[in-house]
């Protein structure tokens, strides 16, 4: 063999291995794809407006000449006949009272650390512990605003902490304060003065240490002569001028209503159905019914009415609030929708990048809006699942379908076919795992017409 065959041999196979090569790197690289991680996700349809509060008050009247001291919380149970107000001379007086409880509570925490029973078996570790936990709890009630519960969880800090110096030697005991404590509180006892009046209860019930002249006219049997105009013009006026001797009010009952205007075309409301409500004063979440939806003259306003049997310090201090009412719920697989194609067969669904190989796999809509569409969870591998890598963008050639099937976006269905958006005043959203996008590359949507 010549030179010069040996020379085109070489050069052949050397093309040959370049074509190899590079037809290999294009399968490997040459389709190229945006994909977007199927996670958990959940959502729920949430309505907002400002709740009017509607209970069964009886104004608690007095003429007091002097200062008021309120023995119990708002929202407190009392029974008929108990002592609900003291009428001091001077604000000064009511601070002496209230600075010598203070000062015996203090004394009652320092004699609990300091007990023998605790401090001999308790571990440093431990305490250490319930620290850190109780930190936590304070850390989350302030950020919460929860002023109720933090007074409580403080003085439980308080105790641990005394315990875990005593418990490490820090401190032998804290006589030397209690004895300090008490000598404060044996002085200001020298300029303690009695109350000058009291104001009792006339029935039993749940007090309120305030009025704001709504108390005679919103109640359980004014419910119907409520109005989309009345309502506005108690929520532009929560609180009339009071010009009575009113000192504070009784409620009859645990139970309350609330009205406020809705859109009726935000959202499906069904009368009868239990709802989640949320409110601007509060963490807590109440349930509560929807009583009734009532038509008002324009048909973009209804009245909604909602029951609830839960009262508590906070959903008594105010006669108008807003409020979110939740709806429902969804939770299932996220899909973008405009991921969301159709097969020859009209099957929603979406194209999942396994490696090289591309499948087709439908979805279970529980929910829709403009951006997502909410799968149903299902053990069913012809439909989406979770980390799914689901095809956003690139071209999908004919032979790296699982199954061949002819594709057409949802803007090419006549609107017969089209899906339509679900309403919805707002939606809040929460990513129970966090979502990651892989983005090889950018290719036109125009690829996604019929094969």
């Amino acid at each position: 063999m010549n030179t010069i065959t040996v020379r085109i041999l070489v050069f052949m196979l050397s093309l040959f291995i370049l074509v190899t090569v590079f037809s290999q790197i294009s399968m490997q690289f040459g389709d190229k794809y945006v994909t977007e991680t199927a996670v958990l996700y959940s959502s729920a349809e949430k309505i907002s407006f400002q709740g009017v509060y509607i209970r069964n008050e009886s104004v608690i009247k007095g003429s007091p000449s002097g200062v008021l001291s309120y023995p119990n919380p708002d929202g407190s149970k009392i029974a008929n006949g108990s002592v609900v107000a003291y009428v001091y001379n001077s604000e000064n007086d009511i601070y002496v009272n209230h600075r010598i409880e203070q000062l015996k509570e203090e004394v009652k925490l320092l004699e609990s650390a300091q007990n023998p029973g605790t401090t001999e078996t308790a571990e440093p570790k431990f305490i250490s512990s319930l620290i850190d936990e109780e930190y936590q709890t304070i850390a989350f009630l302030i950020a919460e605003n929860d002023l109720e519960n933090l007074s409580k969880e403080r003085k439980q800090l308080q105790t641990l902490m005394d315990i875990y110096h005593i418990v490490i030697n820090d401190e032998t005991d804290f006589n030397e304060a209690i004895t300090s404590l008490n000598s404060e509180i044996a002085s200001l006892e020298t300029q303690r003065k009695d109350p000058t009046d009291m104001i009792t209860a006339d029935s039993t019930g749940y007090f309120i240490s305030h009025t704001d002249g709504y108390e005679d006219s919103l109640s359980f049997d004014d419910i119907d002569k409520l109005t989309a105009d009345k309502l506005k013009e108690i929520i532009n006026e929560p609180v009339k001028e009071n010009k009575s001797s009113a000192i504070g009010k009784m409620v009859d009952g645990y139970e309350w209503k609330m009205a406020g205007i809705v859109d009726p075309k935000a959202a499906d409301f069904k009368v009868g159905s239990s709802v989640k409500v949320k409110f601007t004063s509060t963490p807590n979440t109440v349930t509560a019914v929807i009583d009734d939806i009532i038509e008002s003259d324009d048909p973009n306003e209804s009245v909604i009415i909602l029951s609830c049997d839960e009262l508590t310090f906070d959903l008594v201090q105010r006669r108008v609030e807003r409020v979110e009412i939740i709806l429902n719920d969804y939770e299932g697989i996220k899909v973008p929708r405009s991921a969301i194609r159709f097969d020859k067969n009209n099957q929603k669904g979406v194209y999942i990048l396994q490696g090289q190989r591309i499948e087709f796999k439908k979805i279970d809509a529980k929910y829709e809006c403009d951006d997502y569409i909410i799968s149903k969870i299902t053990s069913d591998t012809s439909y989406v699942s979770i980390y799914d890598d689901i095809i956003t963008e690139g071209e999908i050639s004919a032979d790296l379908y699982a199954d061949e099937t002819e594709t057409v976006t949802e803007d090419e269905l006549s609107p017969q076919e089209s899906v339509s958006d679900t309403e919805t005043d707002a939606v809040t959203e929460t990513v129970t795992e966090e979502t990651s996008g892989t983005e090889n590359n950018s290719v036109n949507d125009d690829i996604w017409d019929d094969e």
